[in-house]
């Protein structure tokens, strides 16, 4: 289930639904189990905020669960009743952007089939509820995710995807190619404006995925649910891994009675209860060149039912064998024809030891007392003798495989017993994987399992929803909470931090302990947004001090202090305030006195000079008075007296 914030609704509803969901498939059928996962998107960046890792709703201004990619929280049970508790139990988170890491939780829902609990015998079908698109292969090269997904289960102790920062998303062809292999149908319930999207996704994964409609409330689940598995019963799909130059076909009525045989491998319409015969011919047009394609190991199956409704047969191509061992001490009734035997009539068997005739002891052989289960429908029965299916063990294939965590039986802390680990001391759980006892539970220094705020299970504290307080807690050990700004856990080591600052000479006596051994640092800054964030604060006269630290706890009761520089800061004592404001008034009314001053002087100066510039520039013209009259008269001879 996608649980990311704005899927917050829809959790509250499948809790509500849960007994509903327990009437429904009882009236499907009489075998069922629930599990539960929950995906949101890789823990890194640009999946999400820096900083919010913790609280991934930050900014939404709310709290949430800390941010993870898969989450498995109930392996498949009966129990329907513990099944709504993990419902209840689980945390919803949120990331930033619209699209969802769907993928990664699918294909650990599908490769971890231990820790699911997948049976081979079941028809298995994975509902995926969200209201989200999806990362396909690529989008984590974003936040540094290169490697390619290695399809392995990589599930820790606590049931969250472990590599999701390192691998890719898969693409949708490597999806299909997984639900093909191990037989798993998807049904992607999304909501109406998402629904184009994911059938054009249904169309890639071909008849192993379907898609429904959810209701903004996802009331409706449990229609899709049981629509979706009469889909899947209702159709038989046939597949084989024949490969050249083997040619099979297949010819099929669809129990239409009377009807004459067609050339198909589907039929429609399926009812449980009816016999439907299918008829396979093979054939080959000629014989190859490499003799190792004489022989093939062919597997037909059902594509939508079971890992085990398929049929194995071991073909071999007659090419270049022409001999007969009619006196081959091999088959004890039948002839050695090209490395098989060939058995005579009422024989059959590898080496025609199994007498027909008594088939029905054969049987009997391979059903256990007070049971009428052949081979515990684990196995084939071959001759009286069972031959366990993959996983199962013991002479009716009685015993299936033990739980294992990261793929070792028992955890290395028990042994199997007939699919039950018996635990060593000091372990407990399915696969020996939980401690017997609450230590790991308990904070070095503190004797309270999980700071009060929780309860220890296998091993790791699960933090309370809201506490007495009304805060919620998180943290190894439940002690933090963002609303009081610090961690419950700060006053075990106050004295060892302000020792180590102030007196180091005497820290050994507050940081030495029977119980705790401190691992002391020195750095320049501290994060205080870390949820392990603390500070001792010391108070003299006029001056107060803060030495900011964070504390992380390693194995073996090692505690890590990261201390930094001791930050003071005095108190201006009250007689002086008045004649810092006086004095001040006082400067500031010369300082502006003088500015303006400085201001008048400067534009004074600048008029003079412009005044000066223009008059250099004025020239006036130079004419005589008009009153003055020349002392100098002089007149002239007219020419025409000249000559006389």
């Amino acid at each position: 289930m996608d649980l990311t914030w704005s899927m917050r609704d829809d959790k509250e509803t499948l809790i509500r639904l849960g007994w509903n969901m327990s009437q429904t498939f009882g009236s499907i059928t009489n075998n069922f189990r629930l599990g539960f996962g929950s995906y949101a998107d890789k823990p890194v960046m640009p999946y999400i905020f820096p900083g919010h890792e913790e609280n991934p709703c930050k900014s939404e201004h709310t709290e949430c669960s800390p941010i993870y990619s898969y989450w498995h929280h109930l392996k498949l049970t009966g129990d329907i009743q513990r099944f709504i508790t993990e419902v209840n139990n689980s945390q919803v988170t949120g990331n930033v952007d619209n699209l969802e890491g769907a993928l990664d939780g699918l294909v650990q829902a599908i490769v971890c089939t231990n820790e699911i609990n997948w049976a081979r015998q079941a028809r298995k079908i994975i509902l995926v509820a969200t209201d989200g698109h999806l990362h396909t292969a690529g989008d984590g090269k974003l936040g540094g995710a290169v490697k390619r997904q290695d399809f392995k289960c990589h599930l820790d102790e606590r049931g969250q995807y472990s590599l999701a920062a390192q691998f890719d998303y898969s693409s949708l062809a490597e999806l299909s190619r997984l639900l093909q292999e191990y037989k798993i149908n998807v049904i992607f319930a999304v909501t109406e404006e998402r629904r184009n999207e994911y059938e054009e996704i249904v169309k890639l994964l071909r008849e192993k995925a379907t898609v429904a409609t959810l209701t903004s409330d996802s009331s409706n689940i449990l229609d899709i649910i049981e629509n979706a598995y009469h889909r899947i019963t209702s159709k038989l799909i046939l597949r084989d891994n024949s490969s050249s130059p083997l040619i099979m076909e297949y010819f099929s009525n669809c129990g239409e009675g009377n009807v004459s045989e067609w050339n198909t491998l589907e039929c429609d319409d399926i009812k449980e209860g009816q016999m439907y015969d299918f008829k396979v011919v093979l054939s080959y047009k000629e014989c190859p060149r490499d003799k190792d394609l004489w022989r093939q190991r062919v597997v037909i199956e059902d594509e939508l039912a079971s890992q085990l409704s398929n049929i194995i047969i071991d073909v071999e191509l007659l090419c270049g064998c022409n001999c007969k061992d009619t006196e081959s001490s091999y088959c004890q009734h039948g002839t050695y024809e090209c490395g098989l035997c060939k058995c005579d009539s009422g024989w059959s068997g590898e080496t025609c030891d199994c007498d027909e005739s008594s088939l029905s002891n054969n049987v009997q052989q391979c059903i256990r007392d007070n049971s009428t289960k052949i081979c515990s429908e684990r196995g084939d029965c071959v001759c009286g003798k069972c031959f366990c299916d993959d996983g199962y063990k013991g002479e009716f294939c009685e015993c299936s495989a033990c739980d294992k965590m990261d793929g070792i039986e028992c955890s290395n802390k028990g042994t199997c017993n007939c699919g039950v680990c018996q635990c060593i001391e000091g372990w407990e759980g399915n696969a020996c994987q939980c401690p017997s006892t609450n230590e790991l539970c308990i904070a070095p220094g503190s004797q309270e399992i999980c700071a009060g705020h929780g309860y220890c299970d296998c091993g790791e504290c699960r933090c309370n929803v809201t506490a007495a307080d009304g805060f919620y807690y998180r943290g190894t050990y439940c002690e933090s909470t963002i609303s009081t700004g610090g961690s419950g856990l700060c006053v075990l080591y106050d004295r060892c931090v302000n020792a180590t600052v102030e007196d180091p000479k005497k820290a050994n006596e507050f940081c030495q302990t029977n119980i705790i051994t401190y691992n002391i640092e020195r750095v320049e800054s501290v994060d205080i947004g870390n949820g392990h964030h603390c500070f001792v604060k010391t108070v003299m006269e006029r001056t107060t001090c803060f030495i900011h630290y964070v504390y992380e706890f390693q194995k073996n009761n090692v505690v890590t202090l990261k201390i930094g520089n001791k930050q003071c800061h005095t108190l201006v004592h009250g007689a002086v305030i008045p004649s810092v404001i006086i004095i001040g008034t006082v400067c500031l009314g010369l300082a502006s006195l003088l500015i303006w001053k400085c201001w008048a002087s400067m534009k004074d100066r600048r008029e003079y000079e412009k005044f000066m510039k223009e008059q250099q520039k004025t020239v006036f013209s130079l004419n005589q008075n008009p009153l003055f009259k020349s002392p100098i008269s002089r007149y002239s001879v007219p020419s025409m007296y000249k000559e006389n």
